[in-house]
């Protein structure tokens, strides 16, 4: 499984440096190799040459881009990692995928279905999309106000704060289609 880590931003020098758009935090210092393209499926394999962080963003520097013409021509494909290679302090982080298969619970821990699938949505709120059998699927905003967000990784469980009655609106409104 693959991670979008950003999109090659603006070019930055005459020695292929970019930015790294998309993303907010520092761009994890141990990658060594990443691959770049619309799909990791069909994404050119780049060696790390440099990593840093300037104007409140990361700067990168691969072996795609010799200089700026070639960076530029990279502009606005993704970048992508093998999820193996992510370092996750497990007591702290937490990658969406993970979310993915488990059993969600409301707040009266009452079974409400199950997550079928995380929508990450950039530079706003991530969803998780809950499949209910008796209704229409639901997504939910992976936020404190819905969420739980005091789970363990390798758990099972999603726990909501709110009861399922929250969704039956949604629900009900979406299976009249």
């Amino acid at each position: 499984m693959f991670l979008k880590l950003g999109t090659v931003g603006r070019a930055l020098g005459l020695q292929g440096s970019f930015y790294v758009s998309g993303r907010d935090e520092p761009f994890p210092a141990n990658i060594k190799t990443v691959l770049i393209g619309k799909a990791a499926e069909d994404a050119k394999l780049a060696q790390m040459i440099s990593v840093s962080w300037q104007r409140d963003r990361p700067l990168i520097k691969c072996s795609l881009a010799g200089d700026r013409t070639a960076a530029e021509a990279l502009r606005g494909l993704s970048i992508w990692v093998k999820s193996s290679e992510i370092e996750i302090d497990d007591s702290k982080e937490f990658l969406l995928k993970d979310l993915v298969g488990r059993s969600v619970y409301d707040c009266e821990n009452i079974e409400m279905g199950s997550v079928a699938d995380v929508v990450i949505m950039p530079a706003s709120i991530n969803l998780i999309v809950l499949n209910q059998a008796k209704s229409a699927d639901v997504e939910i905003p992976v936020i404190p106000a819905y969420v739980d967000m005091n789970f363990e990784r390798n758990d099972n469980r999603l726990k909501l704060v709110v009861p399922a009655s929250t969704f039956e609106e949604i629900w009900n409104a979406r299976k009249k289609k």
